[in-house]
């Protein structure tokens, strides 16, 4: 028996694994051949053969690197091989490829399944929630938890995330309902295995119900509703944005009426998915997602994109536009107004507790700080303050406004921090606001801070170390961090746990880390808007741009010359610009971490990537050569730190040539060693 990746171009195999499935959708749930097919690409799908290709069974996963975890999706074996311990060799062969470099393995079984159950139990998974199933019946699921060990060092945190939020309009409702083989993918929507996903219906549903001259059918669809959610929202702006979308989405019937006043009402409430499969509303989504960041898409295409959707960063086309410089001090007379805008009252927090916290620390000029951050038209959309006390910084309120790009704003200003503590020189950031929001919770655990008791800590540490010296001599304090356990991980020699610690500890790099790092050109234009704040002479929130990280990003480019690994490095080579007054062309002004690299075609990399927002699909467009069938690269890159003190050309030859490397003037991608990434990344942090 031989346990491995099934690749696309098996066909013969492809179609076992998609009958396999479909024979046991009742207990698997229901799940498209696209879908299958699409995890199949991307290496999510692992196979049980024998010599002669006969299929035993299958695990399909995804991977999702915000949690850090593998969800698996289906795990099914042949009935005639059952009882051979298949399912058990599968888990462990998924184990092996990851065991290193995630936290662990999560699923949903219902909880009616005993037989299922008691394997996941026997293989050492924990029952850790118990949640309402999407059956009709009142069945349940058990969210089972697999967990690595030790592999998140700074949080016990195990699926503390908010849940993926989607409005259904009428059609799909009504469709649901019905039990409708329409070839839309409606049925797909209430499989077990999308649980993570909440589903809401538009109050504009009832006047569709309301005109239905069949009143049992309109009373049975009443009673459909309660499986759903309802969403809340503003009127007044709700009606604003439908005056909006009569411009964009054509139609005048009282259906398409409904249809428009559905889509407002989603947009008002700033859910981020809007389901349906009318044309009218589909056809508008570019123009709906460049105004308002909300994502149109058919039942199908949800489903094809429920992996991008589960480890996306909410990012939106229009990145921080509406935002000024303007950062500032508290003033007195703002309090009040800060305190009706920040206030976390679905926590149920009281006006005094906060009032206490911003006069307290508003009235402390000599040891606190305290600002915030305005858009354009003087509103207030982000808040901190703390004081700087003994070797730390300590921050007891951080917020930001609700809104679509309240968690973007959330990272920027974290990211603020991290960079005052260094400032400071501060070997400590606390974060201990006791009302963060549970995204924002999940945003700390991911930049690396870890939680003890109610506060959130971040270590701080800068410059180039060996890893085993650096915690051989202790510098975190124990309490913080489970060093025995750094060391023994450390000893095993595995990069990958050397490259997670170091991306926890960011901004900190390790010398001794074996993956490959690539010096990438990019154009002068290009690098000012994805990163280079530097070159653009912009502000981010009136700061400097030193005070400032780009999180996450995408940069296109041609398929050729190399195909670059991941996770890896990149050190940015601004090539020479048109105009000779960037002192930062010609040299390398930057580097990020590679998190991953997709090949496609133009028009699906698009539409995947276009949340970051920089780049049009006329850029796009060129980029393949004016070819839609022209496969292109993205690039996918995060935590970005940009130099000040660029390297030029000439002084990155010298480090090529102290290192046996011949001279490179960076036409196209070149891959260096860690010594010549670490020489290089000295030279840009002095």
């Amino acid at each position: 028996m031989e346990l491995r990746r099934l690749n696309l171009d098996e066909e013969m195999l492809v179609k076992k694994v998609v009958q396999l499935g479909n024979k046991n959708s009742r207990t698997l749930g229901l799940l498209p051949e696209g879908a299958i097919r699409n995890h199949i690409e991307k290496g999510f799908l692992f196979i049980s053969v024998n010599s002669e290709n006969n299929l035993y069974g299958y695990v399909l996963f995804s991977v999702t690197q915000k949690k850090r975890n593998i969800r698996i999706i289906h795990l099914c074996v042949e009935e005639e091989h059952r009882g051979k311990r298949i399912a058990k060799k599968l888990l462990d062969f998924l184990k092996e490829q990851f065991l290193d470099k995630l936290r662990g393995i999560s699923l949903s079984c219902r909880e009616d399944y005993v037989e299922a159950s008691q394997f996941w139990e026997r293989y050492g998974f924990k029952p850790v929630q118990r949640k309402r199933s999407r059956s009709k019946e009142e069945k349940y699921l058990i969210v089972w938890w697999y967990d690595f060990g030790s592999v998140d060092l700074f949080s016990n945190l195990i699926e503390e995330t908010n849940s993926i939020k989607a409005v259904l309009d009428a059609n799909i409702i009504i469709k649901a309902r019905d039990k409708c083989e329409d070839g839309a993918g409606v049925k797909y929507l209430f499989s077990d295995w999308l649980n993570e996903v909440d589903y809401y219906y538009a109050p504009e549903i009832f006047n569709e119900i309301n005109r239905d001259e069949d009143k049992l059918r309109a009373k049975k669809t009443r009673q459909y509703l309660q499986n759903f959610l309802q969403i809340k929202f503003k009127p007044d702006l709700r009606d604003s944005i439908y005056n909006q979308i009569c411009k964009i989405v054509p139609g005048d019937s009282l259906n398409d009426k409904s249809d428009k006043l559905q889509l407002s009402e989603c947009l008002a409430a700033e859910i981020e998915y809007f389901i349906t499969t009318d044309k009218n509303v589909l056809e508008a989504y570019d123009s709906i997602f460049e105004k308002y960041g909300v994502q149109v898409l058919t039942p199908t295409d949800f489903i094809l994109e429920i992996d991008e959707v589960n480890n996306k960063t909410n990012y939106y086309s229009s990145r921080l536009a509406g935002v000024n410089s303007e950062y500032k001090p508290i003033q007195s007379l703002e309090t009040g107004k800060l305190i009706e805008t920040f206030l976390a009252k679905e926590q149920s927090e009281k006006k005094h507790h906060l009032r206490e916290i911003i006069t307290s620390l508003s009235g402390d000029v000599k040891n606190s700080r305290t600002m915030i951050v305005g858009d354009n038209e003087g509103n207030s959309i982000g808040v901190w303050a703390g004081k700087i006390c003994g070797d730390r910084l300590e921050i007891k309120l951080l917020r930001t406004k609700k809104g679509k790009l309240s968690d973007i704003l959330f990272k920027q200003l974290v990211y603020r921090l991290v960079n005052l503590s260094i400032e400071k020189n501060k070997r400590y950031l606390f974060v201990i606001d006791e009302y963060l929001a549970n995204s924002h919770k999940n945003i700390m655990s991911t930049l690396g801070f870890f939680k003890k008791g109610n506060n959130w800590i971040k270590l701080i540490d800068v410059g180039v170390v060996n890893s085993s010296q650096y915690f051989t001599k202790k510098n975190i304090t124990e309490g913080y961090l489970r060093i025995d356990t750094v060391t023994n991980w450390l000893k095993s020699g595995s990069d990958a746990y050397k490259l997670q610690l170091e991306r926890r500890l960011f901004p900190l790099k390790f010398s001794d880390i074996d993956i490959p790092t690539y010096i990438i050109p990019i154009r002068p234009y290009w690098a000012s808007e994805l990163f280079d704040y530097y070159s653009a002479n912009q502000n981010i929130f009136g700061v400097k741009p030193e005070l400032s990280w780009n999180r996450e990003n995408v940069y296109y480019r041609s398929v050729k010359p190399i195909t670059e690994e991941f996770p890896s490095r990149i050190l940015w080579y601004v090539s020479k610009g048109q105009s000779n007054n960037n002192s930062r062309c010609s040299s390398i002004v930057g580097c990020s971490y590679l998190d991953e690299m997709v090949t496609g075609k133009p028009k699906d990399l698009f539409r995947r990537y276009k949340r970051f927002g920089v780049y049009e699909w006329k850029h796009i467009y060129e980029l393949a050569g004016h070819d839609i069938e022209k496969d292109i690269k993205a690039l996918e890159f995060s935590d970005t730190e940009v130099f000040k003190q660029v390297i030029p050309l000439e002084k990155v030859k010298e480090v090529f040539m102290k290192n046996g490397r011949k001279s490179n003037t960076f036409a196209c991608p070149v891959k260096v060693n860690n010594t010549i990434f670490n020489q290089i990344y000295i030279l840009g942090t002095k």
